[in-house]
């Protein structure tokens, strides 16, 4: 009897102990489980950090660190143009409208920039490639131009073309996929639809470019034909297509890209009523804060330039105007 008694209490101590354990490793089970989603949900979260700062007085103030990748979102009035400087290598995508060039060209003058490396024409509209003829002939050189097909009957087309020749600058006609850097920043091709029945628009060259954890697409006047074509990468810093119209940045397109900031680079109280409300409307919904050049400041015009060391974002709201028509 006692061996019996003896027996019970050693199953029902084995008892208590397994379900001491069991309960154990449900909890721990459990708690280590949502531990590491949490973990992967943060990892997927983490973002860039971008600060913006007040606004500089006068482009006196803009002193391109070379320790830095800058970006500087022009206001040229209602066109595009984008300067990119790393260390000593330098891109100009899109260069404004005709009157804006030489303007363009004194700015970067100024700034000790007398030479190129990559000069961008997105494609044939004169509000982005106008001034680019101005640009080559103002520059002690100019590495290579890469420009699309599409259009290439166009006058200020030509004018670019023949600026390119005359000074001996390499003409490329890229595709998608293309690489090239500026030091360590890569660039990549995203776009540039060459078929006969596309709109110049839609034949704009899409660039996305990467420094070390931040990361930057430029869309020139893409719009959602070329948004729809591919999948997307997430980005910081957006530069919206089309002056913010809204035949772009679509709903599918800015769930994929997800920009902290949007930049708008369009002109003040132009005929075309850009940026589009409902554009705006989108960028905001997917928690983009929306920068536009035709209010820099939430009221006059001005430029946005951005400084990065790889790892967080500054942007500053700055006094340059660089419409040639104003």
């Amino acid at each position: 009897m006692g061996k019996r008694k003896n027996s019970l209490k050693k199953k029902y101590k084995n008892g208590i102990i397994s379900l001491i354990v069991f309960i154990f490793l449900c909890i721990t089970g459990y708690f280590g489980t949502n531990y590491y989603n949490d973990s992967i949900i943060n990892i997927a979260d983490d973002r860039t950090q971008i600060t913006s700062s007040s606004s500089i007085e006068n482009s006196e103030l803009i002193d391109f660190n070379n320790d830095k990748l800058n970006i500087t979102f022009f206001y040229v009035g209602q066109a595009d143009s984008t300067f990119i400087k790393f260390n000593d290598f330098t891109m100009l995508i899109d260069a404004g409208n005709n009157a804006d060039g030489e303007k363009v060209v004194e700015f970067l003058n100024e700034k000790g920039i007398n030479e190129i490396d990559y000069l961008i024409g997105t494609h044939a509209d004169e509000d982005h490639i106008g001034g680019l003829d101005d640009v080559i002939k103002g520059m002690d050189s100019i590495g290579k131009l890469y420009i699309p097909t599409i259009g290439s009957e166009g006058t200020d087309y030509k004018n670019a073309i023949n600026a390119a020749e005359e000074k001996n600058v390499a003409i490329e006609n890229p595709t998608v996929g293309d690489t090239f850097y500026l030091g360590d920043v890569k660039c990549e091709i995203m776009s540039v639809m060459e078929e006969a029945d596309v709109s110049d628009n839609n034949s704009s060259i899409v660039i996305q470019m990467n420094y070390n954890k931040t990361s930057y697409l430029f869309m020139g006047d893409a719009e959602k034909e070329v948004e729809n074509s591919r999948q997307w990468n997430r980005v910081d810093v957006l530069k919206v297509g089309h002056h913010g119209s809204n035949s772009s940045s679509s709903d599918d397109f800015l769930t994929q890209v997800k920009p902290q900031y949007s930049i708008i680079e369009v002109g003040k109280n132009n005929s075309y009523n850009l940026p589009s409300s409902k554009a705006i409307e989108r960028l905001e919904n997917a928690g983009s804060k929306v920068l536009r050049t035709d209010k820099a400041d939430g009221e006059n015009v001005g430029s946005f330039w951005l400084t990065s060391d790889g790892s967080t974002i500054d942007i500053k709201e700055v006094n340059i105007n660089l419409d040639g028509n104003s």
